[in-house]
């Protein structure tokens, strides 16, 4: 006695295979989304570690420079805007001659993988008088503060890191 097949076992493998499928496309859109997570993260930090670089090289000059130069707007040293409008916002950070590029001071703090490397820019604010720091009595000693701002660009152009610090010198 013959019996006629209906193609069922086909039917349920084929509904088999078509869930498969769709759980490993899944799977697969969902490591594609986590590599590019890293990715972006990887940029960040490789942004933010630059910048650091960049920030401690600028406090670097202030601590070490004798005599600092006039701040005039040149080699990456500025007054304070008069306006109250953010220097770094109005810096081209482009032009070698409005920034301090960060230069490391030996091989082994070099710096791969960036669009472009970081820079400082370093801006002279107003003096502070402080009557409790006093040498003398009755004089009041003046400090200077400085604020050092760094940007720095990541493996891509759109991770860009900006870092300030207020130095005392």
């Amino acid at each position: 006695m013959r019996v006629k097949q209906k193609g069922a076992v086909l039917i349920v493998s084929m509904i088999m295979l078509l869930l498969l499928t769709l759980l490993a496309v899944s799977s697969m859109k969902t490591t594609i989304m986590e590599e590019k997570v890293t990715g972006n993260y990887k940029d960040k930090n490789t942004a933010f570690q630059s910048a650091e670089a960049a920030l401690r090289a600028g406090e670097n000059y202030l601590r070490n420079t004798a005599t600092l130069p006039v701040f005039d707007g040149s080699n990456g040293l500025y007054q304070p805007t008069t306006s109250g409008a953010s220097r770094w916002n109005l810096v081209d950070w482009s032009n070698s001659d409005k920034v301090v590029a960060y230069a490391p001071e030996d091989d082994d703090e070099s710096l791969y993988g960036l669009v472009e490397q970081p820079n400082f820019i370093i801006e002279e604010l107003l003096p502070v008088i402080d009557p409790d720091d006093s040498s003398e009595v009755g004089v009041a000693l003046e400090n200077k503060f400085y604020r050092v701002t760094s940007r720095a660009v990541g493996g891509t152009s759109t991770a860009v890191i900006m870092l300030q610090s207020v130095f005392k010198r």
